[in-house]
């Protein structure tokens, strides 16, 4: 059984996986106007692997660069190794959603998520901020394929 389908079965729940806590996608409390910092700190280039996020079920937007977007994707091959953006809720308080996603090169068109072998797990830090441990849905089990921190400022 693939990690996807452990997932899925869980019905959205975390899973244990050799004793971490596995889940598809992980929500953050957020304000509005909160900004976010990020830092990739490491990736597998066999597959662009990217995460893309979403505010309050893609009732907000996330603002970068004087843009705002519904459901962004950032690539770890074209977005900066350190940038930020701003959390536009619908209310006062909200929730940014994060997943993993890739891309095999080969088939552009094609943004892969939540299937095979994908999941994550969240590292806390005791500054607040978050390491991400993603595995995408490509071969074994691999929470290295992409690796990024996460700060709510």
């Amino acid at each position: 059984m693939t990690l996807a389908q452990m997932l899925a079965n869980a019905k959205g729940e975390p899973i244990d996986y050799e004793g971490k806590s596995v889940m598809m996608s992980y929500k953050i409390p957020v304000l509005k106007g909160q900004e976010v910092e990020v830092e990739f700190l490491d990736y597998n280039d066999t597959y662009q692997q990217g995460f893309e996020v979403s505010i309050d079920q893609r009732k907000g937007t996330v603002e970068i660069n004087g843009q705002k977007l519904s459901a962004p994707v950032f690539w770890t091959h074209t977005a900066p190794k350190i940038f930020s953006f701003k959390c536009y809720t619908k209310k006062t308080e909200g929730f940014l959603n994060i997943w993993n996603v890739w891309q095999n090169i080969e088939y552009k068109d094609n943004v892969d998520a939540w299937i095979g072998n994908s999941g994550m797990f969240v590292e806390k830090l005791e500054d607040g901020a978050l390491i991400f441990h993603c595995s995408n849905g490509v071969g074994e089990v691999n929470f290295d394929d992409l690796v990024f921190k996460v700060k709510v400022k």
